[in-house]
């Protein structure tokens, strides 16, 4: 059996190397929200780090004697599938042009109309779709009390459009999604579990527009770039329920939002020598997931 010193060493090192992994990153752009300068990025991180935290920190509280039935289903590796709702918010939305082929430089939007005219507005990008895959885990119970780490990839099929300035369409897509959670759950009865869970989280974005068909035309010869693609790095944090069917089967239900901070990406690349031209798309992005899930769980650890 893993001792109560050894997990509870395990948790406080992840909680500080999430921690860590979240600090040290540079900030793409500095960006002032309403007058603020409060890093609020890093608050799913500490979030996330808090949970492990307390999840170590209960260890010591039940004492080296927890009584826990043999063989506990609670206990041991689970394996399962996983399918639900996934909607993306693309908020305070820019629309970018740079390169020394353009005569105006600069953004507009939702945070700023630097260079550009004013008056104009980029809407919210809003994607909707469907999110299936798998996912692997370890729990392991003390006395009421289940910790957790659990791993999930998941195959997205959101779609989603956003207008600009200029009759512009941009077409935005998810295409996978990806974390790595720590899960504390409080027992209710011997089949019942309610649980908070937070970690790290990665997607995959696409995107492009219908720009790409003029600008080819345009710029008959040059090499002209069309959309872009992305992975982002971001924090999932949410609860749910878990109720076990049989002693090796578990139903779940649960809640995830996720903070993926500025997204920028290329709408049109035109490339003439030595010089450019540049339409981006830059965008601070959020998910909610709403989905159920089926697991096998191990048992006998």
């Amino acid at each position: 059996m893993i001792s109560k010193d050894v997990l509870k060493s395990m948790a406080c090192l992840l909680a500080w190397m999430l921690y860590r992994r979240n600090t040290e990153v540079a900030p793409r752009e500095s960006r002032a929200y309403h007058g603020t300068t409060m890093q609020f990025r890093h608050l799913p991180a500490l979030a996330s780090g808090f949970l492990l935290s307390v999840s170590a920190a209960t260890l010591p509280a039940f004492g080296a004697d927890i009584a826990v039935p043999a063989n506990d289903p609670w206990t041991g590796f689970y394996l399962g599938a996983q399918a639900g709702n996934l909607k993306g918010t693309g908020s305070d939305a820019d629309f970018c042009i740079t390169g020394a082929l353009s005569p105006v430089s600069g953004c507009l939007g939702g945070s700023n109309n630097d260079g550009v005219p004013s008056g104009l507005d980029v809407l919210d990008n809003l994607l909707d779709g469907a999110s299936a895959g798998g996912y692997l885990g370890f729990n392991y119970r003390l006395d009421r009390v289940v910790l957790g780490l659990e791993a999930d990839l998941n195959w997205d099929h959101a779609e989603g459009k956003s207008h600009i300035p200029g009759d512009v369409t941009t077409d935005t897509s998810f295409g996978w999604d990806a974390s790595f959670r720590a899960r504390l759950g409080a027992l209710v009865g011997e089949r019942g579990l309610i649980y908070v869970t937070g970690g790290p989280s990665w997607l995959s974005m696409d995107i492009g527009s219908d720009l790409c068909g003029y600008f080819r035309s345009e710029y008959a010869g040059s090499a002209v770039d069309c959309g872009d693609s992305g992975t982002e790095f971001g924090w999932q944090l949410g609860a749910g329920a878990e109720f076990l069917l049989t002693d090796n089967i578990s139903l779940k239900a649960e809640y995830l939002h996720g903070w993926y901070g500025n997204q920028d990406l290329n709408l049109v690349t035109v490339t003439e020598g030595a010089e450019n031209l540049k339409y981006s798309y830059k965008q601070t992005l959020q998910t909610n997931v709403v989905r159920a899930g089926v697991a096998y769980h191990f048992g006998g650890f």
